[in-house]
């Protein structure tokens, strides 16, 4: 079936298909995880600001000229990041009661041997989100997750699910710091400094303009609705859209005279810059696919669709011995 040219088009499509056949292992063993409570560390890897003050300081404009020298980048972005998601997430272990997934372990092993297993951020995030909307009890933001893409997609996922458009809502958001909870207009507010920070260095952030401005839609049809009782989301369309209605919304207390008026300087921001984006947002159902993460829910339910495993042979058994 021919999509319209102005679909928002899944990030998962074009992966190769031994990548997701991976992520899918990879779920298939998150599944086993039988706990209450889980914590997920959420911490930049291959951006954040380690990675603008980078590009910066080389002179780059965007990240795939900041990754064209792999070794370089890894170094000075890549590294340190690890180091910082091992170290916190060290540190909450100790903390939170129950079990602690730490992302930048389990990324760490990867990326240090490049050629055993070459993903890309779409892969990670294919794995991540659809695992955040099914396991984690506790999402724990560390510093500077607000200029980090794959940050930024968890936090929104964790929002969304807050506000009732996923099949949990048990899950609260934390600071990595304190542990306190960062309440919506925090948030917001975080990444909008973040996304104003990057462009004003001559740098156009894509990934966090599309993020920030699922998170402006969505909080202004959300409440809405809190406020009126009528639906104000976009029909849903895909086959694995969530139901209105059937999660029950656990959004803490927040500012939301704060947040539109962040959304009055910020939205032209990315209508200026991004042409198009907050057109699509705004066609685009929170129930449905996002053009950031609830696109990925077919890599984590696989039993939907039918996978072709590899066939494997069994091994001719030897003659027995005979007494």
């Amino acid at each position: 079936m021919t999509k319209p040219k102005d679909a928002i088009l899944e990030r998962t499509e074009d992966l190769p298909e031994d990548h997701k056949l991976q992520a899918q292992f990879a779920l298939a063993a998150f599944a086993t995880i039988k706990a209450k409570n889980v914590s997920y560390i959420s911490v930049p890897i291959t951006s954040g600001p380690r990675l603008y003050d980078y590009m910066t300081k080389y002179g780059f404009t965007t990240p795939k000229e900041a990754k064209a020298d792999h070794d370089l980048f890894f170094k000075e972005v890549v590294e340190p990041n690890l180091d910082q998601g091992v170290e916190g997430s060290h540190y909450w272990v100790e903390k939170l009661h129950g079990t602690v997934i730490a992302p930048a372990e389990f990324e760490g092993r990867l990326r240090r041997q490049w050629g055993a297993i070459d993903w890309g951020q779409d892969d990670f995030m294919g794995m991540w989100v659809p695992m955040i909307d099914e396991k984690v009890t506790n999402m724990v933001m560390l510093n500077g997750w607000e200029y980090s893409n794959g940050s930024g997609e968890e936090y929104l996922q964790a929002v969304l699910m807050q506000m009732g458009r996923r099949p949990r809502s048990d899950i609260t958001i934390m600071d990595g710091e304190e542990g306190r909870p960062i309440h919506l207009d925090e948030g917001v507010e975080l990444m909008a400094n973040a996304f104003k920070d990057v462009l004003s260095r001559g740098i156009k952030p894509d990934n966090m303009a599309q993020t920030l401005g699922i998170l402006l839609k969505s909080e202004e049809r959300f409440y809405e609705e809190k406020t009126t009782g009528k639906v104000a989301e976009p029909a849903a369309t895909s086959p694995n859209a969530h139901e209105p209605g059937k999660t029950a919304p656990t959004v803490p207390d927040y500012d939301h005279e704060k947040i539109r008026g962040i959304a009055k300087e910020v939205e032209p921001l990315i209508r200026q810059h991004f042409p198009g984006v907050m057109a699509k947002l705004e066609a685009t159902s929170t129930y449905d696919y996002s053009p950031i993460n609830a696109v990925f829910r077919h890599v984590a339910k696989p039993a939907q669709e039918k996978v072709a495993y590899p066939s494997f042979k069994k091994p001719p058994q030897a003659p027995r011995a005979i007494n």
